[in-house]
């Protein structure tokens, strides 16, 4: 009767644990491209003295 209880607890802990990890997943990988864009802008090539 004990296990029976816990098992959805259990499933539903996994199951939103994949949902958050996936969502911040999702926000930092949006992240890292926003940062990585201004940046790739801001480098100004120079002359390589060989």
């Amino acid at each position: 009767m004990g296990c029976s209880q816990t098992q959805p607890l259990r499933e539903f802990r996994i199951k939103h644990n994949r949902y958050v990890n996936y969502r911040v997943a999702l926000i930092g990988e949006k992240t890292i491209r926003f940062l990585s864009n201004p940046a790739q802008k801001s480098i100004v090539p120079y002359p390589e003295f060989t």
